[in-house]
């Protein structure tokens, strides 16, 4: 029967479908004799109808009439038509003398032996013997039922085709769907099938599940299969489907069995796919044109866990052997697997992968297989095997890559999922045929290490020397743990040494550790371990710790070499974290045991010079509609130096020249509170354009408490009577840290109320109000030999005081009708500013001053506030900004606006002085010009008069004012490209425009800094300073690099300092020498290595000087 038909369509998918794994026995079609029986029973509907004529038997009402000359017979009520075997029913029905066509119409019903056909109406072509049926046509019989909008019956084509809402149903287990399907006969046989338009074939399978995977219960289970494509077509051969075709956009979705087990489902797409069926099975698919697929394991198949998606231009299956082949542009997509080729075999049953360079169906495809794992560099070879269950392989002459670095072999083989061997190796960064290190077998622990036995170094494919052993790390581009190997070395300071052995610890994404050290058999011990860690838009930081443990210098004795020696470390943490609703939390932490830490200790010039240990945790909350914020901070700030600078047989020993001089070792703040309200409209309901709406005020608040260790100076007197200063020592004669805790409230106020008169003048004038609290203040007291003497009270104290300011200003702009090169012309843009401030006397205040006598004394002096102003301020400041702007015309027609100069002249005006009312007079030059030019002059004149012989000013105006002091600054780019135009045509030798082809790209830059400063406020001791820094860079040729740094003292004729670097690129290997000359940092640094990360410590190094005893890592 027609289901039997499309069981067997079932079967074929349920049995084998290409990338199916499963060990299953070999499965025969069902016989389809029923089918068959089927689709020549509705041909003999067809046949037999047309055989006899169709007889009326019955009607209730039969009526006659001429229309248009001819009979038309109308029957109505229990209509009866029959033909042969079939017997046709309606309730109206209607037939026409000279036209062939009889209708039967109202609730259709023809019976036969094995089936009945209902639908709408039913017209019959006596000429064509053809049946034509419309509206809900439904064909039942005991086993299957088809439906349809339209049916017709063709006995001369000997086809039966379904129209419009096509569905086969067999008893709800198969179902064909299409717009229209097609039956085609011969001789009474059926030899095709067509599906047209939308075709859909559903199927059902049953069998069996495991319940869970902890057990080997069973559970009967039923799955849906489907087909689909624009057309399906089948073809019959000697009553069997020998063949099916799904053309266009077609796919299927195909449940798996393996001995009644469900295995999982398979999905495929193509342009077309098509099963090849021989002896009642499915012998061989064929899927085409853009192939894709994914098959989703059961969860209860032990063998594949993951899915596996993969593509071809074309798939093959053969069931017998249950092998795919892939051609053409070949991809299999598994777990972290990742496999491409030209052509590709896919054993499931022994989950065997073989993939090759070469494509069968397509000579000229020759894509060599590649294989990626994960996150790994890809492996490349001519053949590949492996294995999806125990993730091994071979690779036929391979190729991989870590880093810039190759390695390739005879046969590259996979024992586990990260460690391989390689045959006949050669690893190397550049051309092999320059330098590669080769050996008989290598074992490759990924991301941990190479162990190579034995390895020899081959320069120009000669060997050059060897070892039996070697081992070196494995790195790649993902976050791994892993050892880090050290390197070697000996000097004259540092002796035997090796420095950077450690270990990397990556436990996660989110955090990583490492841990170095280094060993001086004349210096020591140095540990240093480096922790970052980081989440992406919540926080990240870093913590790192280093200590160093220093031996007695100058110890013969070994037996004492520990006894005297020294341990310092340091801790550095910083973190910075974003909190919820606009919070943030920032941190940076830093402690040194030792004040001469990195000037001991490190390389680098900005660290050695670095003094000073600031730690700061900030905690910070905004809240953007009211533009209010508070912080909160903890800070510390200490002095490295401090206790050399306070000890007389230091170096940096710092003498006192007079009384109560401080240097201060270490500052803490715990904590200051921080509130800021940003400035914002006084009235909020006038507009912008009134000048109240214009008013505008800020406040801020500053709550802090401070603790301050300091060492403080005093005065003595010596064995010879005479004044001398030193730093205050205790009854041990150790000089005496003294600590001093301080507190404040700073509150400050402000508003300013900007306005516009006459249009083009702008006047903003301003209050400031500060209102601050002290925990202590100071109190002037006179001692027993009647002299003045402070002591300090804890107590809370109030000051406020504030200012007033005005300021006008406007802008004038003139064009300069000056045309040069690609300058168009030059704006000229003026700027007057008038200001005024003025602040009261508050010497009057005995709240805020202590009267003793005659003298005042400020409560507040060497507070945290600041002392009091004693007298009134009426000051006004002019200046005068001129800034030249040029138009310039680009080449592509847009222009540009360059602020090329900028010249500023400003002075003031102080009405409260009681001499020299009238400030120094400031003049500025500031010049950016294109290609890195920049000019800075500065000058700064008296305009009153000198007394040179008292060496003093006078309270007169000079006729001219006097230059007290002048600065000229300059910075340029020299540089020069080369080429050899003037060569081309002319002929050299090979070696000769190799030299000629690396002078063409020569070039240089040099960056000068040039300073000169002029001091003459005193004209008997005028100051000079002419300073020249440089730092030069060429490129002698393509390779070499040559650098210069230096700083001159040009009035002198002195270097202060200067540094050459010399760099050369060898393929893979780099030469490079960094020399210092004089100085501090004297020394000389060589080195050549391979430019390789996992191959850099093979190297040959040279230090002396400082290079000499300090650690490299």
């Amino acid at each position: 029967m027609l289901s039997n038909r499309f069981s067997n369509i079932k079967a074929i998918y349920t049995l084998h479908f290409y990338f199916t794994k499963m060990k299953q026995k070999s499965t025969k079609f069902v016989k389809y004799n029923v089918m068959k029986k089927f689709f020549v029973l509705v041909l003999f509907i067809s046949i037999g109808i047309a055989q006899e004529k169709l007889i009326l038997q019955q009607a209730d009402l039969l009526q006659a009439s001429v229309v248009n000359e001819e009979t038309v017979t109308k029957l109505s009520g229990n209509i009866i038509f029959k033909k042969s075997d079939s017997v046709l029913k309606s309730n109206f029905a209607t037939q026409y003398d000279k036209s062939p066509l009889v209708k039967l119409n109202d609730n259709v019903v023809v019976t036969q032996e094995n089936q009945t056909i209902y639908c709408d109406s039913l017209i019959y072509n006596k000429n064509t013997e053809a049946f034509s049926m419309y509206g809900n046509v439904r064909i039942d019989s005991d086993q299957r039922s088809m439906q349809s909008q339209e049916a017709q019956i063709d006995d001369k084509n000997e086809q039966i085709v379904l129209i419009n809402d096509c569905e086969i149903n067999e008893d709800n287990k198969h179902k064909i769907y299409g717009d229209k399907i097609i039956l085609y006969f011969k001789n009474n046989e059926l030899i095709n099938f067509e599906v047209l338009s939308k075709g859909k074939v559903f199927t059902t399978n049953t069998g069996y599940e495991k319940k869970d995977e902890n057990t080997q219960d069973l559970v009967k289970i039923e799955n849906e299969n489907l087909l689909q494509a624009k057309h399906i077509f089948g073809e019959i051969k000697d009553n069997e489907i020998n063949q099916l075709h799904l053309n266009g956009m077609a796919s299927t979705f195909i449940h798996l069995y393996d001995d009644s087990l469900y295995q999982g489902n398979n999905a495929v797409s193509g342009d077309s796919i098509s099963i090849k069926i021989e002896n009642d099975s499915a012998n061989k698919l064929v899927a085409s044109g853009g192939t894709i697929g994914k098959y989703v394991p059961n969860k209860s198949n032990s063998s594949i866990t993951e899915p596996i998606n993969y593509s071809a231009d074309v798939i093959e299956f053969e069931m017998d052997t249950q092998i795919s082949k892939l051609y053409g542009s070949s991809k299999i997509l598994h777990e972290d697997i990742d496999l491409s080729a030209s052509h590709v075999n896919v054993n499931w049953e022994t989950n065997i992968l073989e993939a090759f360079t070469n494509n069968p169906l397509n000579q000229e495809e020759n894509n060599r297989p590649i294989l990626v794992e994960g996150n790994r560099e890809p492996m490349v070879g001519d053949e590949m095997i492996y294995n999806l269950n125990t993730k091994k392989g071979k690779i036929l002459r391979g190729e991989s890559q870590v880093q810039e670095n190759m390695y390739m072999g005879k046969q590259i083989t996979s024992i586990t999922d990260s460690t391989f061997y390689i045959d006949d190796c050669i690893f190397t960064s550049c051309d092999p045929s320059k330098f590669y290190l080769g050996s008989k077998k290598v074992k490759i622990i990924y991301g941990d290490k190479v162990i190579a036995k034995p390895l020899n170094v081959y320069i120009g494919g000669v060997p050059i020397i060897g070892v039996p052993l070697a081992i070196f790390p494995h790195s790649s581009k993902e976050r791994r743990s892993g050892w880090i190997m050290p390197s070697f070395g000996s000097s004259d300071n540092r002796g035997t040494y090796m420095d950077g052995l450690g270990y990397y610890f990556a436990p996660n994404d989110y955090f990583g550790s490492e841990i170095l050290l280094g060993f001086a058999d004349r210096q020591g011990l140095i540990i240093k371990a480096k922790n970052n860690y980081k989440k992406r838009y919540k926080f990240s930081g870093a913590l790192n710790i280093e200590t160093r443990r220093f031996l007695s210098s100058n110890e013969q004795d070994i037996a004492k070499i520990n006894e005297n020696n020294q341990t310092d470390y340091v801790f550095n943490w910083n973190h910075n974290q974003i909190l919820r609703n606009n919070q943030t939390f920032r941190a940076n932490a830093s402690y040194y045991s030792n004040g001469q830490y990195n000037r001991q200790t490190s390389i680098d010039p900005v660290k050695r010079l670095n003094q000073q240990a600031i730690s700061n945790i900030t905690y910070t909350k905004r809240w953007k509609k009211s533009n209010i914020s508070i912080s909160a901070n903890v800070s510390n700030k200490q002095d490295l130096m401090a206790s050399s600078k306070i000890d007389s047989n230091s170096s940096f020993y710092q003498n006192p020249s007079n009384s109560n001089s401080t240097i201060t070792e270490n500052t803490s703040t715990l904590p200051s509170l921080n509130m800021n309200v940003s400035r914002r409209k006084l009235f909020k309901n006038f507009s912008q354009d009134s000048w109240l709406g214009n008013i505008q005020w800020n406040y801020s608040s500053r709550l802090l408490n401070n603790r301050k260790s300091y060492y403080e100076s005093e005065e003595i007197i010596n064995s010879d009577g005479m004044i001398e200063y030193r730093w205050r020592e205790n009854s041990n004669g150790d000089v005496k840290q003294l600590q001093k805790i301080d507190g404040m409230l700073k509150n400050n106020f402000s508003i300013n109320a900007p306005f516009t008169i006459f249009q083009y003048i702008a006047i903003n004038p301003r209050i400031n109000i500060n209102s601050d609290f002290v925990n202590r203040y100071r109190i002037a007291e006179l001692n027993e030999s009647n002299e003045i003497a402070f002591t300090y009270k804890d107590k809370m104290r109030n000051r406020t005081t504030g200012n007033f300011g005005l300021s006008l200003s406007t802008k004038i702009y003139g064009i300069l009708p000056i045309k040069f090169g690609d300058i168009e012309s030059v704006r000229h843009v003026l700027t007057p500013t008038i200001g005024f401030n003025y602040s009261p006397d508050y010497q009057n205040n005995r709240d805020y001053f202590q009267e003793i006598g005659d003298e005042l004394y400020d409560y507040f002096q060497g507070s945290l506030i600041g002392s009091t102003p004693i007298t009134s301020s009426k000051q006004v400041s002019l200046s005068l900004n001129n800034v030249f702007q040029a138009k310039v015309q680009k080449d592509d027609q847009k222009e540009e606006k360059i602020n090329f100069l900028n010249w500023r002249v400003s002075t003031g005006y102080n009405f409260n002085a009681d001499e020299f009312k009238l400030g120094k007079i400031n003049t500025s030059l500031r010049s950016q010009i294109k290609n890195g030019v920049s000019v800075d002059i500065n000058f700064t004149h008296d305009p009153y008069k000198f007394d040179k012989e008292n060496n003093t000013r006078i309270n007169e105006l000079d006729s001219s004012p006097r230059m007290v002091s002048a600065r000229l600054a300059t910075n340029f780019n020299l540089n020069r490209k080369s080429n050899n135009e003037g060569d081309e045509g002319k002929e050299f030798s090979d070696s000769t425009k190799k030299f000629i082809n690396d002078l063409s790209t020569t070039n240089w830059n040099s960056r000068i800094g040039v300073s000169y400063t002029i001091n003459k406020f005193d004209p008997s001791n005028t100051i000079k300073n002419f300073w020249i820094n440089t730092n030069t860079s060429i490129n002698i040729t393509q390779n070499w690099k040559l650098n210069y740094n230096a700083r001159f003292n040009a009035r002198d004729k002195s270097i202060i300092r200067h540094n050459v670097t010399l760099y050369r690129e060898i393929d893979c290997w780099e030469f490079f020498v960094d020399w210092t000359p004089n100085g501090y940092a004297k020394g000389l640094y060589f080195r050549l290595n391979l430019k390789s990360d996992i191959l850099k410590d093979l190297k040959v190094e040279r230090r002396q000087g400082l290079y000499s005893n300090r650690s490299n890592f």
